[in-house]
């Protein structure tokens, strides 16, 4: 058997080290040799002759190539005996019988197995090889580790059979040294570096990759420069080069980028022309849509944003496949940039399929009532949107495509949803401090697509310094298959209250639940549940309103809350806002009898990129219908919601022992500013935060002249930062009272940190 070097030399030499006749003649017979695994048969399609025909010495050399180019043999011979037999001799490439990877950490083993080509099975070639190892070489120079050697080992087995080893020697990764910026005159080095994605290398961003070089990125970079300048009106601005050299140790990199910058602009003319006949279509109303206005500074962003209005608001109206390009006339004298939308919208289109892939778990019509399309509806682009959004919100894919493709009718197109699925169940376990609830534990089980029909199942523990908690839930989001989310919830709670008023509590429950939407973004919910309330632990030092409830006391309660949520996001809005409206009545026979009403709302804007201001406020009542109402259900004031104040550190107290009580009337607004504090924090994740919040909280159910209510409406100032640290998001807030009364108890101090795990 050939060594491999062996066989490497007759593949390189095989077109010209050929036996062949000098001249044509007659094929009397064909024989194969030398093939053990490929069928003769296979191999005579290749040839160019048949027996009986004549055998052309020309025709070798193509045989040979084409036999090659299979990839199945590393040699092959062709030759012709006096008596006329031609004889096509091969020697077939080696089988893989493994391939193995040594060496590497930094990349799991089964992750380089997608990129490579050869597999346990397959037919080896060193072509094949060779692309493996710049194939692994690039994965790992996409990791930043350029030093990285890739070198591939053959073991001969028995049968004509090898393995493949990868020996893998992972460098270091390269980091970045340096970035500098050459021809900048307007904006300097610092505010260049906030913009591109690419920064220099820190302790602090152990957990970014922006700090480790990747050629993409310097791309990228260049783009988001361009995007830049043209955002502050430099419409001539190049980016003429992007230079990274690798230090002589290979450890870092310099990257320098090279800037022509040009003169301002400003916007011209601005005008909107319609390039076909579109029955139905409104110039004037789409006209709206455009919001640049001539002499203002010319901003490539603004020309963007207002070409994705015109294409969002084309497509609601039905006009799918449609081109909106922005045409630009340039004028140097004058320092102005003319623009142009030429629209040339398509016919109106209707839906014709809608086409699911991907899931393998989740059914069909989990995702089908998702859409905000169905089979024969009139296109909207909003409404495609609206539908991806919907099938991600629901976090059971890991990926969400949704496209419009052609039909074979010219009013028709079809819709592709294509999903990647993801693991939708959840074991968490969380440990976390806050000045509110101390040291806190908590674990949940939970499975948002049980069965794939979209139902959750959830059991969720916590255990603080004063709480303890237990809750097992399910929902069912398409009750009946309506859009109806029906569910059941048990609990079990336990509340310490003793640094305020002096008690415990202990609650124990079960309610039903039905949500249906009114709109878009509107919905309601409805709740009837049954709750039994402990209050016990009382002390002898407790207030004589505290002592008099000791006891139990049963709740039969139907609530009822409208909502309208627009945000963007559920965690980190910037815009959009969230109004809630609920009622609550307790009564039905039960030990308590009610009625509350609550109203609260937050406004998101941002004022600038990352700089995002937050409106809010609240408000609430409550009044017993018949009876005393208990001291639990009053409102109370502080804590996260009041800053600068403890937890029921505002409103009505016991004059006498300081507990305090609560009130049936409930105020309170919030102003926040959230904003960037500098590139470096950004990207660790820290935001700053300024706030203003206001409250009050007043009228204890009771009258006794030994109860303290000072009817103050309190206003707090202050500052804080939130990051989302790898414990988990921590806030740090300083509130000191501007407004406040002299029983109130303050907190200027607060902080929380939490994580799961």
């Amino acid at each position: 058997m050939r060594t491999p070097l062996a066989r490497l030399f007759f593949v390189a030499l095989s077109t010209t080290c050929l036996a062949v006749p000098a001249f044509a003649a007659t094929v009397t017979d064909v024989s194969i040799t030398g093939n053990e695994r490929v069928e003769p048969e296979t191999i005579r399609t290749y040839l160019p002759f048949k027996k009986g025909g004549e055998f052309d010495p020309a025709q070798t050399g193509y045989l040979v190539r084409s036999l090659y180019a299979t990839g199945l043999f590393s040699n092959v011979e062709v030759s012709q005996d006096a008596a006329g037999v031609v004889t096509v001799h091969v020697v077939e490439n080696p089988m893989v019988n493994r391939v193995a990877f040594e060496g590497n950490k930094e990349i799991d083993s089964k992750r380089l197995e997608e990129l490579t080509s050869l597999k346990a099975r397959s037919i080896y070639s060193p072509a094949k090889v060779q692309a493996d190892v710049q194939a692994l070489q690039s994965a790992y120079r996409s990791r930043s580790r350029f030093t990285t050697t890739v070198k591939a080992q053959l073991i001969q087995r028995d049968q004509n059979r090898v393995d493949v080893i990868y020996n893998i020697t992972e460098g270091e990764k390269t980091r970045i040294a340096r970035i500098n910026f050459v021809g900048n005159k307007k904006f300097s080095d610092s505010d260049l570096s906030e913009v591109i994605a690419t920064k220099t290398s820190a302790w602090w961003r152990f957990l970014s990759s922006a700090d480790s070089y990747d050629p993409a990125r310097i791309d990228v970079d260049r783009d988001l420069l361009r995007r830049y300048y043209l955002s502050k009106g430099y419409a001539d601005v190049q980016i003429t080069s992007a230079v990274a050299e690798l230090s002589r140790d290979k450890k870092s990199f310099i990257i320098t980028y090279t800037v022509y910058e040009g003169p301002r602009y400003n916007f011209g003319a601005v005008d909107l022309t319609l390039k076909a006949e579109a029955e139905g279509l409104d110039m004037k109303a789409l006209g709206k849509d455009v919001t640049l206005k001539p002499g203002e500074l010319f901003n490539a962003k603004r020309v963007d944003d207002n070409t994705d209005k015109l294409i969002d608001d084309l497509g609601n109206k039905g006009f799918a496949f449609l081109d909106v390009k922005p045409a630009y006339t340039k004028h140097e004298a004058e320092r102005t940039v003319d623009v142009t939308y030429a629209i040339t919208p398509g016919p109106r289109v209707y839906v014709n399929r809608i086409n699911i892939e991907g899931n393998t778990r989740t059914r069909d019509n989990v995702i089908r009532r998702e859409m905000r399309l169905s089979e024969g509806d009139a296109y909207s682009a909003e409404k495609l949107k609206r539908s991806k959004d919907r099938l991600t919100y629901l976090g059971y894919f890991e990926k969400v495509d949704v496209t419009r493709q052609p039909a074979d009718e010219p009013d028709r197109m079809n819709v592709d949803v294509k999903v990647k699925e993801q693991s939708t169940g959840e074991f968490n376990v969380g440990a976390g401090y806050s000045t509110f609830d101390g040291i806190l534990a908590t674990a949940s089980v939970k499975e948002n697509n049980f069965l794939g029909k979209g139902q959750q199942v959830a059991l969720d523990m916590s255990v603080s310094q004063r709480q303890q908690n237990f809750n097992i839930g399910f929902t069912e989001p398409y009750f009946m298959g309506q859009e109806l989310a029906a569910g059941a919830d048990a609990f079990n709670t336990k509340t310490d209250y003793q640094s305020e008023s002096g008690y415990d509590t202990a609650v124990n429950g079960a309610d039903v639940r039905l949500g249906f939407p009114l709109s878009e973004f509107a919905k309601n919910d409805v709740r009837l549940g049954y709750k039994t309330t402990k209050i016990e632990n009382v002390g002898s030092a407790a207030s004589q309103f505290v002592k008099a409830e000791a006891g139990s006391r049963s709740s039969a309660m139907l609530s009822n809350i409208w909502s309208y949520d627009n945000r963007d996001s559920t965690y980190n809005p910037t815009r959009g806002y969230r109004i809630s409206l609920g009622g609550d009545y307790s009564g039905f026979g039960s030990d308590t009898d009610f009625l509350r009403a609550n109203l609260s709302g937050t406004y998101n804007h941002e004022l600038f990129e990352d700089w995002v201001l937050t409106l809010g406020g609240r408000a609430g009542i409550i009044e017993p219908t018949s009876g005393q109402l208990p001291l639990y259900e009053h409102f109370s004031g502080g804590g996260q919601t009041l800053r600068g104040f403890e937890f029921g550190g505002i409103g009505p107290r016991d004059k006498i022992t300081g507990d305090a009580l609560g009130g049936k009337y409930m105020l309170g607004n919030t102003v926040e500013l959230g904003f960037p504090l500098g590139a470096t924090l950004t990207d660790m994740g820290v935001r700053g935060v300024l706030f203003t919040d206001g409250g009050i909280v007043t009228k204890f159910d009771q009258s006794s002249p030994n109860i303290i209510d000072s009817k103050t409406y309190r206003i707090t100032t202050g500052a804080g930062i939130n990051w989302r640290s790898p414990l988990g998001p921590l806030r740090l807030e300083l509130g000191f009272p501007l407004v406040k009364a002299s029983e109130d108890r303050t907190q200027i101090f607060s902080f929380s940190v939490g994580t799961r795990f």
